[in-house]
């Protein structure tokens, strides 16, 4: 069984500034390539699991997620890092009437997580999840995996209560929480 090290996208690895789609758009968190560094030299898989409900709201297409996330993918060659793979939910319940989507996958489901594991052979009890929004950690705390909050403009809308409720400590970058686990 392998451990993974599961991310949210956007205000997790990059800045979140409202449905980043383009190259040109994206600017990574402070600090993330050695985080990713960090996560790969410790012999996790790190997965991205990303609700994208941009797609659903039209505001662009899965072919251009994808296109950004080989690009990605092409900018952490040059760190020796890479991303074991990117799982994205391309639905929202109020834009996605037919239900064309596994409503699961979208976060706070746990439908994302249970394919990673399936297709890469991940241990839950050993793995760790970093996200910025509650809907990110839930599926992680469902799941029995150890969840962590990554500051983000997202932070005074979230619920601290459940955070405090399911001993959920606040970090301001996953870099933080990489030298934390050092």
């Amino acid at each position: 069984m392998n451990k993974a090290f599961f991310l949210d996208r956007d205000g997790t690895i990059n800045v979140d500034y409202n449905f980043v789609h383009r190259p040109e758009e994206w600017r990574w968190c402070e600090g993330v390539i050695e985080a990713l560094q960090w996560i790969r030299d410790h012999h996790f898989k790190i997965i991205v699991v990303t609700n994208q409900s941009g797609i659903a709201r039209g505001r662009y297409t899965e072919k251009q997620v994808q296109a950004l996330h080989r690009w990605v993918d092409q900018q952490l060659l040059e760190h020796t890092v890479s991303i074991d793979d990117w799982y994205y939910a391309p639905h929202h319940p109020e834009y996605d009437p037919d239900q064309r989507y596994v409503p699961e996958d979208r976060k706070p489901g746990t439908g994302m997580f249970q394919k990673a594991a399936q297709k890469h052979r991940i241990d839950f009890g050993q793995s760790y999840m970093a996200g910025d929004k509650l809907s990110d950690l839930k599926p992680a705390v469902d799941l029995g995996i150890t969840p962590f909050f990554i500051k983000s403009r997202h932070e005074p809308h979230q619920d601290t209560e459940w955070l405090r409720q399911h001993g959920i400590e606040k970090y301001q970058s996953l870099h933080a929480v990489t030298k934390m686990l050092s």
